[in-house]
């Protein structure tokens, strides 16, 4: 069975910080900062695809930033979960608190020791990391000024 008959997008390995984020020239050689410390290597594919609907090609700090614009205090804008709710359900299990989803989304991202342990190798990443984000929730439609 191909990608297109099963629906799968993403592989189940999720790279933390979006390798098409990374300019080309940190990919490999001497300046290289991908690699598998940036990997999450199992991850359910149905989970991974909803995880990139909803985000697109964010970092982990970018996804909490998104989660506070997307709701309204504490709780998801009921708007934008009836839209995608089978993407927030996937991923997040029907839980639609901004603590409760905050929660989840540190699952994939690197544990509080690896950040530890590589913080040279992500300090420089941040660095060189570009702006481009792409997909995701298209919120603009939501007014979402109106939260604050």
């Amino acid at each position: 069975m191909s990608r297109e008959t099963t629906g799968q997008k993403h592989s189940n390995r999720h790279h933390i910080y979006p390798k098409s984020r990374i300019p080309m020239s940190y990919r490999a050689g001497k300046r290289k900062l991908l690699g598998d410390w940036l990997v999450l290597p199992n991850v359910p594919i149905i989970s991974h695809n909803a995880l990139h609907a909803i985000f697109g090609n964010r970092t982990p700090e970018e996804q909490l930033e998104f989660l506070k614009e997307i709701c309204v205090g504490d709780i998801l804008n009921i708007r934008i979960y009836v839209v995608y709710k089978d993407f927030f359900d996937i991923l997040f299990g029907g839980n639609i608190s901004f603590l409760g989803m905050a929660e989840i989304l540190k699952k994939w991202d690197l544990s509080y020791i690896d950040k530890q342990k590589h913080a040279d190798r992500l300090a420089s990443l941040l660095k060189i990391l570009n702006n481009d984000v792409k997909g995701g929730v298209s919120v603009k439609k939501y007014k979402l000024n109106n939260n604050k």
